[in-house]
């Protein structure tokens, strides 16, 4: 090779050279492998004693999604006895419902829906609180309902009066009138005189109608 084209082919030779090195330079980071997220899990408290809350998203530790099951109640309720009954409330065949005493106190009456899952929770004694931490035995006049937010029970709330409020339509309270038998919605008069809370019946939100129970 001549001295002319050795002084040409050595700048080539390192631009060749420097040529890969750049390209691995500039390349684009690998990607960083981000860990797959596992199923979320909501933390449920058992109902051990105390106050049992009745709210508009559900009873206790019981909400919506929880399944009619007795293991399931039972883990839910650890120191109660759970048990699978039947109960006729009107024409057709008896539908089947759980109930759950605890310190030989009847706590919960729960019904079955036609799907399967929860459809209703009655509550008539022990601890019960309701939305605004009402209790059971209260008097209609102490509530603050609007004789708009009842009706005339029906069925098994036949001779009482179902209060609904607005901010919590999935929770029935169910006044009962001593000597009411009539049947209608009593006069606001007598309400506010004898009226007083005998149950809370909690829906899920699907299954809710406004004054139902």
């Amino acid at each position: 090779m001549t001295p002319r084209l050795a002084l040409i082919a050595a700048p080539l030779l390192l631009l060749a050279a420097c040529g890969p090195a750049k390209q691995a330079d500039t390349a684009a980071p690998s990607a960083v492998e981000t860990p797959k997220s596992g199923p979320v899990t909501i933390a449920v408290t058992p109902y051990v004693g105390g106050p049992l809350p009745v709210r508009a998203d559900g009873v206790g530790p019981i909400t919506g999604e929880t399944a009619f099951d007795a293991a399931t109640i039972k883990a839910l309720f650890p120191k109660a006895v759970v048990k699978s009954a039947f109960i006729h409330t009107g024409e057709g065949p008896p539908g089947p419902i759980l109930t759950v005493e605890q310190d030989n106190v009847p706590l919960l009456e729960i019904g079955k829906d036609a799907e399967g899952g929860i459809g209703e929770i009655r509550l008539a004694g022990g601890p019960v609180e309701g939305p605004k931490g009402e209790a059971l035995l209260a008097k209609w006049t102490d509530l603050g309902f609007d004789i708009a937010q009842c009706r005339a029970g029906e069925g098994r709330t036949v001779n009482q009066t179902v209060c609904v409020r607005p901010e919590a339509p999935t929770v029935s309270y169910v006044f009962g009138v001593p000597g009411w038998t009539r049947g209608g919605l009593p006069p606001v008069e007598v309400l506010k005189a004898k009226g007083q809370l005998n149950e809370f019946v909690w829906r899920p939100a699907e299954k809710a109608a406004v004054g139902a129970a």
